[in-house]
């Protein structure tokens, strides 16, 4: 009769037992341990410690003989492919195949532990590895596991057990807020902006969009009158900005970071001015072109001959903006996304709700926002302090 127990941790009950594995190559047989997630009720964990030794005792428990390297190209093929844009995609591609592959590749999953994704964060901590790459490891791989998981491949994800955290001189902990920049740092650079270049960086400090969303704004996105930008769609390095079901159809449609993405961003001054310059210079103001559009004509330098009026490149608008910043005297540290940072960081600075800043910055969760930019709230704590009411104070001088 196998036998079942369970164990707790941190108030959360596992249920354990073992059976017996054999190797179909070598006939070599073990008994190895299995593990199942039950909650946080003691009644439904002992009732699936029944559960999990009848399996067992009937040899209807049948472990997973996948490798490692097995489960990642059925993942990567039957679900990244399929359902990330092709940015994000290479992204998880990047990751699995350089970081877990190697070291993980032969591991077979059941062998697979919240130890072992320690080990390979460990090492690959040893050799270099900042600490945001580690955390995208580890989220990466809790996404591979939770795909087996809903596969019936695995029962406990050994992802959850390994948490990869920055130290607090991590370099990930240090640029995951940014970099604010003066209104001295901004007027030196779009000083030295050329009169084509001006508009787009002006429009990315006054809008706080991202790279893709910028390159992605059609002028059918863009309300002069009601000075309302609808943020639609996001082009990134591996998209194709003709894959529009507006210009194209069938080809796929660009959409935004998440579905938070599709949103209304206000168009403050600098960018109303800076839009209405640009509409009345620009020959195709059509719903369907590119408010931010290439100049190139005939042959480019690769001997590559690419129509005028198509969306700028990701790669160009970031080598542009290097180029500029370092004509400024900025710093090597700061990075076109910084625009970003500091669009929001004004809108924050300046009292807007906290709800509307996320809406506006077109984040997922609002805890994103004020995980980010929390350090900003100080001010707006005392300012409540003083504004709310006690309730222990109203307390004390009512009678009894």
């Amino acid at each position: 009769m196998a036998a079942g127990y369970l164990r707790e941790r941190n108030g959360h009950f596992y249920v354990r037992t073992r059976v017996l594995v054999v190797d179909p190559k070598t006939g070599a047989s073990r008994y190895k341990h299995v593990e199942r997630a039950a909650g946080k009720s003691r009644r439904k964990a002992l009732a699936m410690v029944r559960g999990l030794r009848d399996e067992v005792q009937d040899g209807r428990y049948v472990p997973c003989r996948l490798t490692v390297l097995q489960l990642g190209n059925m993942w990567l093929a039957e679900h990244v492919e399929v359902n990330l844009k092709p940015g994000a995609a290479a992204s998880y591609r990047s990751t699995f195949y350089k970081h877990v592959a190697p070291v993980l590749g032969n591991v077979r999953v059941d062998d697979c532990t919240g130890q072992t994704i320690r080990s390979l964060l460990m090492r690959k901590r040893a050799e270099g590895v900042g600490e945001g790459t580690l955390m995208k490891i580890r989220r990466h791989l809790h996404a591979m596991f939770a795909f087996a998981q809903d596969a019936g491949l695995v029962v406990v994800n050994p992802a959850d057990l390994a948490r990869a955290r920055a130290g607090n001189g991590g370099r990930h902990s240090v640029r995951a807020r940014g970099t604010q920049l003066s209104p001295v740092q901004l007027a030196r650079f779009l000083a030295v902006c050329s009169p084509r270049w001006r508009p787009f960086f002006v429009v990315a400090l006054d809008s706080g969009l991202r790279r893709g969303e910028l390159i992605g704004l059609r002028w059918g996105d863009i309300d002069l009158l009601e000075r309302i930008i609808h943020v639609r769609r996001s082009i990134g390095p591996h998209d194709d900005p003709d894959a529009d079901p507006e210009r194209r159809a069938g080809e796929g449609e660009l959409t935004t970071k998440t579905a938070a993405g599709r949103r209304l961003v206000p168009i403050l001054d600098g960018a109303q001015h800076a839009l209405e310059d640009l509409y009345a210079t620009t020959k195709d103001t059509s719903d369907t072109a590119p408010v931010f559009a290439t100049v190139e004509q005939g042959v480019g330098r690769d001997g590559v001959r690419r129509p005028v009026g198509r969306p700028l490149s990701p790669r160009m608008v970031s080598r542009v903006f290097r180029r500029y910043a370092t004509r400024a005297g900025l710093p090597d540290t700061v990075r076109l996304h910084d625009l970003r940072h500091t669009a929001i960081t004004n809108a924050i600075g300046q009292g807007e709700d906290i709800l509307l800043v996320a809406a506006f910055a077109g984040h997922a969760k609002t805890s994103t926002t004020v995980d980010v930019y929390g350090h900003l709230m100080p001010q707006r704590v005392r300012d409540a302090a003083l504004r709310m009411r006690s309730v222990a104070a109203a307390a004390v001088t009512t009678p009894p």
